[in-house]
C-alpha cells in the first residue's frame, strides 16, 4: 500500500488574531481568519491544490461586504484552485477568475462546471476505466519510469489516448480533471508538496478503478452546484488584465513570498497532460526559487513591485464603490520573516483604495517550530 499521513483539515487554528479599522467589518475579518476544519460543500477539495483559501473564509467575506448595485460580480486574480469562485456561485454571485498556471484553470473549470455535465462524466469515466485494464501498445511520457510502476504508466497512458479522442470539449475538460486528480497519488512521488519519492506497489488494474472512483466523487459534487451560475475562467496575468465590467468585490490569495514554487510542483501534470507552463513559470510571483536564485533584497524588490502592479490592476478594473479583499501570508526565507502588511498597505493606498479594516492572525508552524502571520485587508474604491 501507498504510505499516508493524516488528512490535514486546514490550517491550525490560531494562537492570537488582532484586528483594526470598521469595528463590524473587522470583526468579520477576523473571525474569516480563525476558521478552519475540512469543508465538504459542493466540489471543494476535489483534486488537491496547495494554500487555496478556506473555502468559509471565503464565503464569509462574500455574506458581509457590501456590494454596488449595479456590480454584482466576484472576480479572483490569483484564483488557483477555485474556492473563491466556486464560493461565489453559491452565493448566486456572477464571476470570474484567472491564473497563470495550466493546471489551476483545468481545476477551477472543473470546480465551477455545470451539475448537467455530472452523469455524463460519470458514464463516460466507467467506459474508459473498463478499456485502461486491456493490454495494448500505448504512448507514456519520458518521465514515467522514474515515478511510476509499467503498468501503473501504462493504465493511465490508455485514460489519456481515450480522453484525448472526445469531441466534446468540456466533457474532454472534466475528464482530464479527473485523470490529474489520481496522477500524484498513482506515482512514487510522496505528495503534491514534496518531490521526495517512495516507492510502493499498486495492484494491475488499480489505477484504472480509482479514475472511476474520482469521477464518480466529482460528479456527485457538481450535483451540488448551481444550475445556472456565470463563470469565466481565463489564462491571464492579474498584473496585466483588469477585472471584467460589473466587478463589485476582488477576492484574492496571491503567493506568499518564498513559500511555493506553484508551477514547477506540476511537472507530472505538464508531462502526462500535455500542458505547457509557458511564461508563467518565468513570471510567476514571488517564488522560492526566485528567492534562492536571486538573493533575498532583489526578490524581495521584485515581489513588491508585482503586488503594486497586480493591486493597481485590480484597482482599475473595480467598480466605484467595491471592494478589494486580500489574503496574504508572511514569507519565510533563510529562517527569516518576510513581513507582507506592509507591503501590502502601501499598494493599496497608492491604488487610490482605502482601508476600511484589517486583521492578522497568527498561527503555530509546527513543522518549523515557530509562528507564521496571516493577514487580510479589505479596501474600497471611492
Amino acid at each position: 500500500m501507498q504510505p499516508t499521513s493524516p488528512r490535514s483539515p486546514g490550517p491550525p487554528l490560531p494562537i492570537a488574531v488582532r484586528s483594526h479599522g470598521d469595528p463590524v467589518l473587522a470583526d468579520v475579518l477576523g473571525e474569516a481568519l480563525s476558521l478552519s476544519g475540512r469543508v465538504e460543500r459542493a466540489t471543494h477539495h476535489f483534486h488537491t491544490y496547495p494554500a487555496g483559501m478556506h473555502p468559509d473564509c471565503a464565503a464569509r467575506i462574500i455574506e458581509a461586504v457590501p456590494f454596488p448595485d449595479d456590480a454584482p460580480g466576484i472576480h479572483d486574480p490569483f484564483c488557483g484552485g477555485g474556492t473563491v469562485l466556486v464560493e461565489a456561485l453559491l452565493a448566486g454571485r456572477p464571476t470570474s477568475g484567472c491564473d497563470l498556471s495550466p493546471v489551476a484553470l483545468l481545476v477551477s473549470r472543473a470546480r465551477t462546471a455545470s451539475p448537467g455535465r455530472a452523469s455524463t462524466l460519470r458514464s463516460h469515466a466507467r467506459k474508459l476505466a473498463a478499456a485502461a485494464q486491456k493490454a495494448g501498445p500505448v504512448w507514456i511520457p519520458e518521465l514515467a519510469p522514474e515515478w511510476y510502476e509499467r503498468h501503473v504508466a501504462e493504465e493511465l497512458g490508455r485514460l489519456r489516448a481515450d480522453i484525448e479522442d472526445i469531441e466534446d470539449s468540456a466533457l474532454q475538460g472534466l475528464l482530464m480533471v479527473v485523470l490529474s486528480s489520481i496522477l500524484v497519488k498513482a506515482s512514487f512521488r510522496e505528495s503534491d508538496t514534496s518531490n521526495r519519492r517512495r516507492t510502493y506497489h499498486r495492484p494491475p488494474g488499480t489505477t484504472a478503478v480509482l479514475f472511476h472512483k474520482k469521477a464518480r466523487e466529482l460528479g456527485r459534487m457538481l450535483e451540488q452546484m448551481p444550475e445556472a451560475g456565470q463563470v469565466r475562467v481565463r489564462h491571464r496575468d492579474a498584473r496585466r488584465a483588469a477585472p471584467p465590467p460589473g466587478t463589485g468585490l476582488v477576492l484574492t490569495s496571491p503567493p506568499y513570498p518564498g513559500v511555493y514554487d506553484y508551477l514547477p510542483m506540476q511537472q507530472l501534470r505538464y508531462a502526462w497532460l500535455d500542458l505547457d507552463p509557458g511564461i508563467g513559470l518565468a513570471s510567476e510571483m514571488g517564488s522560492r526559487r526566485d528567492f534562492r536564485a536571486r538573493g533575498r533584497r532583489d526578490a524581495l524588490a521584485t515581489w513588491r513591485k508585482d503586488t503594486a502592479a497586480w493591486v493597481h490592476k485590480q484597482a482599475d478594473g473595480l467598480a466605484s464603490g467595491g471592494h478589494l479583499c486580500i489574503v496574504v501570508g508572511d514569507g519565510l526565507v533563510g529562517g527569516r520573516t518576510i513581513d507582507t502588511l506592509a507591503p501590502t498597505l502601501e499598494a493599496v493606498e497608492e491604488a487610490s483604495l482605502t482601508v476600511v479594516a484589517r486583521a492578522s492572525a497568527d498561527r503555530p508552524d509546527h513543522a518549523r517550530q515557530r509562528v507564521r502571520t496571516e493577514h487580510l485587508v479589505l479596501a474600497q474604491k471611492g
